[in-house]
């Protein structure tokens, strides 16, 4: 990417929170805890790689973030680029909007930027550290939810109590943290709920950079059906052959590593 696209984009970004700030709106800035399993002990929410892959039911939540009928975005953004890394606030968590202890309302609007830069993300790296299931399967009584162009959490009840932005975030610092602690080098996290017009804003401060990953992510779809020889128009999510490709897929990743 551009790094004027990028400069662009967290400038934008940080112009909209102070914006909000002087004019009055809940703006929370968290720093990443030294020593994060202390945290969820005394919290009492386990938090753990791959500990948690948890179905929690309409009836089990007590909040949802996001949703159906709810305005949400999310980004996850990893990059490699030094002058990137250098722009983001390390370990920093901001939040626009209410915390947990102010909400109450079963839904909320709600969006969620994840920055990960480290100098030595590659292409084959980029996926993976853009998954959710990641965060979803991580944490006690938290699910993530996506669906073209919606993106939904759910929050059990048995953790509601404990549950924080501040926490949340450094949840999933330390789940990337566990899963690819050779590769990140900065992390900074953005929350916002509630605020309607903050969350469209955002939505079209991200715009661009969205625009960019799905770019990236057509082409990938088109080399890959050209290497396979896939002649069909639509998208890989919804085709009915799905399963036999990806088992094709998988006997050309264990060849590619018999070929190193």
């Amino acid at each position: 990417m551009k790094i004027e696209l990028f400069e662009e984009f967290l400038d934008g970004l940080r112009n909209h929170i102070n914006s909000e700030s002087q004019k009055g709106r809940n703006v929370f800035i968290y720093e990443e805890n030294p020593n994060p399993p202390k945290l969820f002990e005394k919290l009492s929410i386990k938090v753990e790689l791959d500990k948690h892959k948890e179905i929690i039911l309409q009836e089990e939540t007590k909040l949802e973030l996001g949703g159906i009928n709810k305005k949400s975005f999310s980004l996850v953004y990893p990059f490699s680029e030094l002058d990137f890394i250098n722009a983001v606030k390390k370990g920093t968590i901001t939040l626009i909007g209410v915390e947990n202890k102010d909400i109450h309302d079963l839904s909320i609007d709600f969006g969620m930027i994840i920055l990960i830069g480290g100098k030595n993300i590659t292409e084959k790296d980029w996926d993976s550290l853009r998954q959710f299931n990641l965060i979803s399967n991580g944490i006690e009584g938290f699910l993530i939810r996506t669906i073209p162009r919606k993106f939904w959490c759910r929050i059990s009840e048995k953790i509601m109590k404990d549950f924080t932005f501040e926490f949340l975030g450094n949840a999933i610092f330390y789940l990337y943290k566990q899963r690819f602690k050779d590769l990140i080098e900065s992390m900074e996290i953005f929350f916002v709920n509630t605020y309607t017009n903050v969350i469209d804003e955002f939505i079209k401060i991200t715009s661009k950079i969205n625009s960019y990953i799905n770019e990236k992510w057509l082409k990938k779809i088109e080399n890959w059906k050209k290497r396979i020889d896939c002649e069909y128009d639509w998208g890989c999510e919804i085709c009915p052959y799905q399963e036999e490709c990806y088992e094709i897929k998988q006997v050309l990743v264990e060849r590619e590593k018999i070929e190193r």
